[in-house]
């Protein structure tokens, strides 16, 4: 049929052409209805609305043929102007279908773009799933290797008699194996006790706060800063023995408190004393 319809319309001209040269004028609604025809020829309506394109045609030569035999009559006026019709609704429904088409290209293209953003999305998240399982197998070694590094310190320090208490595991060394009556600076038998907490604590992360004591004898002022100093003197030692420094902080507090009696040798020489303090926790310290 289709191939019938272009044979069709190629004979068109042959159909028209006598009445061109006709004595009489042709109406006005005949000459629309050739030019819609030829609009539609001359578009992709054959292909995308071949049978109203056929209707058009036949309505047309009905025209045609009326003309030729009664002229300008209202016959030929109707017919003509059904023919312009129907042309008209032939172009027009060509475009709907190329709009349709169109639609539907548009359509399959905003498809694929979805699928493919939908593909690159899966993608990145796959892709961060791993990411961040992997950062939290990361942070899970690192939390397993600080709490075998301070089971070890706990360990270590233990061995130096640490002991527990309400701020933490405290390291307690003795003023008189570290400095002469009155003085901040290390005597010679400090050196092994200390290289011994050096030893210790120096794998551990954890902040720790050094503390410096004193007997009651002096005056507060004079006490408080010669503990500052011991505890000073023993931040010193140890981080010239590879302890960071940043992890340290110093006080000294004098004779505030005191774990002995003040009235004998033996009790000042315990109040006498420098602290080593970890906090229980891997928290940084807030002292």
């Amino acid at each position: 049929m289709k191939r019938y319809w272009h044979s069709a319309f190629r004979l068109l001209p042959a159909i028209v052409a006598p009445c061109i040269g006709c004595a009489s004028t042709p109406p006005p609604e005949l000459r629309t209805a050739r030019n819609a025809y030829q609009d539609v020829l001359q578009s992709e309506a054959s292909n995308l609305a071949p049978a109203d394109v056929y209707e058009a045609k036949r309505a047309l030569e009905r025209a045609e043929a009326s003309f030729q035999e009664d002229g300008e009559s209202a016959q030929t006026q109707a017919l003509a102007y059904i023919a312009g019709r129907k042309a008209t609704i032939a172009k027009a429904r060509a475009n709907t279908v190329a709009a349709a088409r169109q639609r539907q290209s548009a359509l399959a293209e905003l498809e694929q773009a979805r699928s493919e953003q939908t593909q690159a999305m899966r993608e990145r998240l796959g892709e961060t799933s791993k990411e961040l399982a992997k950062s939290q197998a990361q942070l899970e070694s690192e939390r397993r290797a600080r709490v075998a590094a301070e089971q070890r310190t706990a360990d270590a320090l233990r061995s130096l008699d640490a002991k527990e208490d309400a701020r933490g595991l405290v390291v307690t060394l003795t003023g008189g194996v570290l400095f002469a009556v009155g003085s901040s600076t290390l005597l010679p038998t400090a050196q092994k006790r200390l290289d011994d907490v050096v030893a210790a604590i120096k794998s551990d992360p954890r902040p720790m706060m050094i503390v410096g004591h004193t007997d009651s004898m002096g005056s507060e002022d004079t006490n408080r800063q010669l503990s500052y100093k011991r505890a000073e003197a023993v931040r010193n030692y140890i981080v010239t023995h590879g302890v960071r420094e940043e992890r340290i902080q110093v006080r000294g507090v004098g004779a505030s408190q005191p774990i002995s009696e003040n009235t004998t040798p033996d009790g000042r020489a315990n109040n006498r004393r420098v602290e080593i303090i970890f906090e229980s926790s891997t928290e940084p310290s807030k002292r």
